[in-house]
Order: structure tokens, then sequence, then C-alpha cells
């Protein structure tokens, strides 16, 4: 059984250690810090006995595996602040910051183990996808708890680093690109004077259905939507306008912005 503390108790924090509350992972204790002690509030309603820590320094001590859930931009602060704690390079450390690579992160840790994940926001339900870089530093034992955490909340894949930046643009930032799909959707049936207050909940509908269709299914994306678009029908219409105004191109340079923008982040803290 491994202890472990939380630095930063957001909203991904917080769903990640609800997962670990309702599975069977192999963790004794949470002990959690946050400038913020209103953060602590969402978490009362959970069955479990977590430890509040009264500085960053009392987390880490008490640690054998640390998350950090902090912004990027407060990394530095952070990661300067736990070299000033005694044995911090003895706990394994997972990051979930974007662009951050795990070499630079165990680098101002003086050499500590470090995971790097990165988790998307479906976890706050459990149905997140977590990308786990792979370590070979990291005992297996310790691995496969930090896999299990993550597996709580959602589906898990072991990666390669080199891939991380690119694959943010896929399964992290994605989720925002679904929702502003169903957005335009809603305003879409908005402008042909549709009632739209009980319309996103049945497009979401449309969304899920559509998704498991495609998972379940032999067929390619592209195959699935030629079953929708009878020749010369409403559908076949639609989706010429979409090819009309460069849809898949517009998405694809999204993608590669999102990429960049990671490369940068990266950079900044080398």
């Amino acid at each position: 059984m491994y202890k472990l503390s939380v630095i930063g108790v957001g909203n991904m924090a917080k769903a990640i250690i609800g997962g670990i509350v309702s599975s069977s992972c192999e963790i004794s204790s949470i002990t959690l810090f946050d400038k913020f002690t209103t953060q602590y509030e969402d978490l009362k309603g959970l069955d479990f006995d977590f430890e509040i820590a009264s500085d960053l320094n009392d987390a880490v001590s008490v640690a054998d595996i640390v998350l950090l859930s902090v912004k990027p931009q407060n990394y530095d602060e952070v990661l300067e602040e736990i070299c000033t704690v005694g044995g911090h390079s003895s706990k394994t450390y997972i990051s979930i910051a974007a662009g951050i690579t795990a070499e630079t992160v165990s680098e101002k840790l003086d050499g500590a183990n470090v995971i790097r994940v990165l988790p998307n926001l479906p976890m706050v339900i459990g149905q997140g996808v977590s990308l786990i870089c792979r370590n070979d530093s990291v005992p297996s034992s310790v691995f496969k708890c930090i896999s299990d955490i993550f597996a709580s909340s959602g589906s898990v894949k072991i990666i390669d680093e080199s891939e991380m930046n690119r694959l943010i643009s896929v399964t992290s930032s994605s989720p925002a690109y679904v929702f502003k799909f169903v957005d335009a959707i809603h305003k879409g049936a908005l402008a042909q004077g549709l009632e739209g207050d009980d319309l996103i909940p049945v497009i979401c509908d449309v969304l899920i259905g559509s998704a498991m269709l495609l998972k379940s299914s032999n067929d390619t994306p592209s195959t699935l939507a030629s079953k929708v678009a009878s020749k010369g029908g409403t559908t076949e219409q639609a989706l010429n306008k979409l090819n009309e105004l460069g849809f898949d191109e517009i998405i694809k340079n999204a993608m590669i912005a999102c990429t960049v923008r990671a490369d940068e982040l990266g950079n900044v803290q080398k």
C-alpha cells in the first residue's frame, strides 16, 4: 500500500481522488494540500478519511507518491519549494501538466522518479481517458499503482513520452471540440426557429449513440458517415457543405495549434 499526497486540489485532482476512493487502488492514505482551503469542501461527501496538510512540506514528507495538480505557470515555484523538503528526491511524482516533460520535472526535483500523465475532463464522471508515459526507472509495482489510480476514473493508454504533445490534441483538448460541436448543432437548431431548451440532451444522446456504434463497428468513420448519407438526400447535402467549408482542415489545423502550444509550454519550463 502507498501513501498519496495531492498538491493542488482543483477539479482534475478531485476527479482523480473520487476514482481512487471508489476503487481498490493500493492507496492507504490521501493527504491534501491546497493554498485555497475551500477546495476541500467538495470532498466532504466522500467516504474517506483524508488528511489535510498544514503546508506543502508536510504533504510531501508523508508521501510515497505525490500528485502534482498545479497550473503549469506555478510549477517552478512549487518544485522549488518541494526541493526544500528532506528526502524529496526519494518520492515518486505524478505530473499532469500539459507540455512539461517528465525529464524537466525530474531534473528540478534532483533526479526524483516522475510519471507524466495526461488525463481529460470526462474523468469527473468516471469516463476519462488518461495517457501515461512509460518510465523504466519507476518500480513496476509503483507504476501499476499509478496506472490503477487513473484507470479508476476511465480508460488508460500507456505511451512513449515522445508522442505526448501530439496526443494532447487527440485526448485531452478534444472534449472541448466535442462541446463546441454540440454547441454549433444547438445554435443551428435555434437559427431555424426551433425551441432549444431541451435539445442539448437529445444532441448528446445522438453523439453518445454514434460514438458507441463507431466503437463497436468494424467500419471506418467515413464508411459510417456514408451509410447515413443517402444519395441525393439531406445528409449528403449537409456533408457537402461541411466539405465545402473545410471542416476536416479546420479540425486538423486546430489540433496542430494545440500541439504547437504544448511544445511552447515545454520550452518555457526548460
